[in-house]
């Protein structure tokens, strides 16, 4: 699947809104990739904090960027993928980076072995803050999908011809990511897997800090796209109930200060 200069093979899209720091190390992880066939689309939310200022100082043949406000993260997302041009799309917001430098290099190669599917999932590290990593692999999407995401969504590449326009229902504000892949799902979409880490992603993002919300979205998004009965979406949401307080827990047990400045 060759590319042409109008049309990269990947498009990294980035949202953020106030976090400069985050969009440094974002940046560095993406400049540093040996892949060079890629564009950079970073939808700023009209921030305040010199990430306007920061993005102009790139001088960067592959970045296109935008600052205006909107409705929110998928929003945003919705406005990077309208723009953007490549065979492929990955969603790493500000604040996430890539693991290492051959990121992009394996995910061009797995997608080329399997023949180009659909989708990839890859595995992925939640980050915490004093360093820790705790590794997350691809699961296989037949199986995984009635529970959640087969992978992470900033490991996650999805071909572009094959998205809804838009890709994300904003009726779902917590968890459209768990929606897009649904929807992937439901419409045959093949995937292949890369069982490494391929993204660093901060713990204590949307669906952690909003579990309740997240839970009953997944409910209606298994009854209306993957049609799953009652019992399965019962047994789905004890499933998911219980991987949002261990990783709650491994998140107070890792910043114990901050379990005490909530008392």
């Amino acid at each position: 699947m060759p590319s042409t200069k109008s049309e990269p093979f990947f498009s990294l899209i980035s949202v953020t809104f106030n976090d400069l720091v985050g969009m440094r190390r974002t940046e560095a992880s993406i400049r540093a990739q040996t892949e060079r066939d890629f564009e950079w689309v970073v939808v700023d939310g009209a921030s305040k904090d010199g990430t306007v200022d920061f993005l102009r100082t790139l001088d960067l043949p592959y970045l296109q960027w935008t600052s205006e406000r909107d409705k929110g993260i998928f929003d945003a997302m919705n406005k990077g993928t309208a723009r953007a041009r490549g065979k492929y799309v990955v969603y790493l917001n500000g604040g996430d980076a890539f693991s290492d430098a051959e990121c992009l290099t394996d995910v061009r190669r797995a997608l080329e072995q399997a023949g180009w599917p659909e989708l990839c999932y890859g595995g992925g590290n939640w980050a915490f803050a004093d360093g820790h990593r705790k590794y997350r692999a691809p699961r296989p999407m037949a199986r995984a999908i009635r529970h959640g995401l087969p992978g992470l969504h900033q490991a996650t590449f999805y071909r572009r011809e094959f998205l809804d326009v838009p890709p994300y229902d904003l009726k779902y504000p917590v968890s459209a990511d768990y929606y897009i892949s649904a929807r992937c799902y439901a419409r045959g979409a093949r995937a292949c897997y890369v069982d490494r880490a391929l993204a660093d992603f901060g713990v204590g993002g949307n669906s952690m800090k909003k579990a309740a919300a997240s839970l009953r979205e997944a409910w209606d998004i298994q009854r209306d796209v993957l049609k799953l009965g009652w019992p399965a979406r019962a047994l789905s949401a004890s499933r998911r109930y219980v991987a949002h307080r261990v990783l709650e827990g491994l998140h107070y047990f890792l910043h114990p200060q901050k379990k005490q400045a909530t008392k």
